[in-house]
């Protein structure tokens, strides 16, 4: 980490002779300390005999002005002077004028010095450059005197966080002297600084000047950088390296508490049992509150009740998300799908479960984003009503109010799934204005990092993307591009050719336009219960062919995962906790559970493989194409 006292402005006077590089140096540059240190002593005794050695070329015998240094850096660096850097403290109007003294009147190693009433040196700091979310730390910074004016608590001398706002202070952000201090020209003094870091992970800024209370800000301006790092919190800046899940938070049940009060996802018709079900892979609910289970018609092989959850349980949520903190999973791009929120029942039940998310994320320190999904939206309507919902969730709901948002190049990362499709609503021209809109045409406060959810074969306009050639550039306007891929291969031989014919070319497609490429992976597919096509259709393998997505990709460049899907259980996608063995499943019916094919697994296998996915995407583990961790 660059040392501030080695930054611009230091180095600005570094330059102006070799005895400004004496009196410097000792200061340290030292990446490899633990905190922003430096030696006053040292300090001392240099700048001592750099003043002795300024003396004696001085011909007239007064105090040489050397231009006055702050000019001089300031014209080196582009800096504006001192009196404009520094706003007055309260209202009384800078003093900068150089006070015309002879050397016989100053004390010996202040003879040199630009003299003005008011001036000071930062000497050295205990500042760490590292902290971890909420530590407390007792720093100090040593400052020494070089104006005329002597420093004491009644003349109104102080410590001051530039701006009076600091990430790690309180609401007094300024350091006073003791009623018995009395620090002349020359002489130094200890700040005592009470540091405590904030609570969300980033790189912050603490920067402090000395104060003359009613009179200006002045001296030199120690600014410090400071690496907050919250272990087992996911950096929400940024999405390169990171392995987000799709989390289709659409289940609802009778009781719940919500709008609807009634079976969503799980069942047609209303009706819990085997015949109405509409999902393959059964959850695993053993280790929820009777709070959060909701009883169907159906039982298990011991006899009890076959129950289910519903995502409007903010517990239950939470638990999810305890799970992707226990696992080392990243986060969730929430789906919302665009088509229900003209129902105000619907709408609610969507808000919910984004307060819920928004909730789980901050308890459990990891990220989310919100995913829109086009699917059966009206196309007339849809660039109107997608900007106004949202309006609504940033403005109403608060989603970006949250640190736990995920963010990316700089702005908050919004996706957009199903345009382009064959299948779904939207011309070019309408996914250009509503792409333009949410990158740069809205207010500041709701303009986005855009994904686009397209389809496979986005780069070449054919199979299930629409042909009409616009479509090009509409999906390369995108700042991330997603190509789906959920059952456009069913075993490791088709997932190596995707990799091969797909994944390689569209890596380098993405990039040449600027977009930064994100693979989608899923751990197997089943959709029986739901349209009748066989069970268990694209097989699991135990993890191997969810792992040999995850090489493949990695491999092939990118740097970026979707994992479709977190919750998915309709078609069997669900990476969360599922029932290990049948005796965990519901005697009516066929449902999936992790045995299906032949190998005993726990029912956080799949979580579990996702977290050595991440590791090995971060480069946390070596690259490898054999899953490294056993059952």
């Amino acid at each position: 980490m660059r040392k501030p006292l080695c930054g611009p402005r230091f180095l600005a006077l570094c330059s102006l002779s070799a005895l400004f590089l004496l009196a410097l140096a000792p200061l340290g540059c030292d990446d490899e300390t633990k905190t922003h240190a430096g030696d006053a002593a040292a300090a001392d005794g240099a700048a001592d005999q750099a003043s002795d050695t300024i003396a004696a070329d001085s011909s007239d015998g007064t105090s040489p002005d050397l231009l006055g240094a702050t000019d001089v850096q300031n014209d080196l660096t582009g800096d504006t002077t001192l009196a404009d850097q520094n706003d007055l403290a309260d209202t009384a109007p800078a003093d900068t004028t150089t006070t015309d003294t002879t050397a016989a009147e100053l004390p010996p190693d202040v003879q040199t010095w630009p003299i003005t009433e008011d001036d000071a040196a930062i000497l050295s700091t205990t500042i760490p450059t590292t902290m971890h979310c909420g530590d407390v730390f007792d720093a100090e910074l040593v400052v020494q005197n070089r104006g005329t004016a002597t420093w004491t608590f009644a003349a109104g001398y102080k410590l001051g966080a530039v701006d009076d706002s600091d990430p790690f202070t309180g609401p007094d952000p300024r350091v006073w002297l003791a009623d018995t201090d009395s620090i002349a020209t020359g002489q130094t003094h200890t700040f005592a600084l009470h540091l405590v870091a904030p609570s969300g992970q980033a790189r912050f800024v603490t920067d402090w000047q000395m104060v003359h209370e009613g009179v200006r800000w002045f001296g030199e301006q120690g600014i410090y950088e400071v690496f907050v790092d919250c272990p087992g919190v996911v950096d929400a800046t940024t999405l390169t390296g990171k392995q987000v899940m799709g989390y289709q938070g659409w289940f609802a049940a009778p009781g719940d508490g919500g709008p609807l009060d009634r079976w969503i996802h799980w069942f047609r018709n209303g009706v819990p049992d085997a015949g109405n079900a509409t999902f393959d892979l059964w959850p695993d609910l053993s280790e929820m509150d009777a709070d959060e289970r909701f009883p169907t018609n159906m039982t298990l092989p011991s006899g009890q009740p076959a129950e289910l959850f519903s995502s409007l349980a903010p517990k239950t949520v939470d638990r999810h998300f305890a799970w992707m903190e226990d696992n080392g999973i990243d986060g969730v791009m929430l789906q919302r799908f665009s088509s229900e929120l003209s129902d105000p029942a619907f709408l609610a039940m969507r808000d919910q479960i984004a307060r819920n998310v928004m909730v789980g994320a901050e308890a459990h320190g990891r990220v989310f984003a919100m995913m829109y999904d086009i699917s059966g939206h009206n196309s007339a309507t849809i660039v109107d009503e997608l900007l106004a919902d949202w309006t609504h969730l940033v403005d109403d709901v608060g989603v970006l109010q949250s640190p736990r948002y995920l963010h990316h190049r700089g702005k908050p990362l919004l996706a957009i799934w199903g345009f382009g499709f064959n299948d779904r609503a939207g011309e070019p021209a309408q996914a250009a204005a509503l792409i333009a809109a949410l990158q740069s045409g809205l207010g500041p406060n709701y303009q986005v990092t855009l994904m686009g959810g397209v389809p496979t074969y986005w780069r070449t306009l054919n199979n299930d993307s629409k042909t009409d050639p616009a479509w090009a550039a509409v999906y390369r306007s995108f700042d991330v591009i997603s190509p789906w891929a959920v059952g456009r291969y069913d075993d490791l031989a088709g997932a190596n050719t995707f990799r091969t014919n797909l994944i390689v070319p569209d890596l380098a497609a993405a990039r040449a336009a600027g977009a930064d490429y994100m693979p989608v992976i899923f751990p197997g597919f089943s959709w029986f219960n739901l349209l009748g096509d066989p069970l268990n259709a694209i097989p699991r393998l135990g993890g191997t062919f969810y792992w040999r997505q995850a090489y493949n990709a990695i491999d092939a460049g990118a740097d970026m995962l979707f994992v479709a899907m977190f919750d998915e259980v309709d078609e069997g996608t669900a990476m969360f906790k599922a029932a290990p063995t049948q005796n965990q499943v519901p005697v009516q019916g066929q449902f999936l559970s992790l045995d299906a094919d032949g190998q005993a697994l726990p029912s956080d296998w799949y979580l579990r493989l996702a977290g050595e996915s991440s590791k090995m995407l971060r480069g946390d583990i070596a690259l490898t194409q054999q899953i490294p961790i056993t059952p």
